[in-house]
């Protein structure tokens, strides 16, 4: 059996309730692969940090300096 007809399946198996949850999930993965791309994602990440975070990346990420 292909993946596609085991997700039918399943769905198909799910109380009536649990269906608007599944909706979401779907179309949430649905707009996400036609809509922005990974770039365009990744810049929405902000990163809150001290102001040498950049330059100083390697020590923060060993734990050699700290910030509060």
């Amino acid at each position: 059996m292909d993946i596609r007809k085991e997700i039918v399946n399943k769905i198909n198996s799910l109380p009536e309730g649990a269906l608007p949850e599944v909706y979401d999930f779907v179309e949430k993965i649905a707009v996400g692969s036609e809509g922005e791309g990974i770039l365009r994602r990744l810049q929405k990440i902000r990163i809150i940090g001290p102001p040498d975070f950049s330059e100083n990346f390697e020590l923060y990420a060993s734990g050699e300096k700290k910030f509060e």
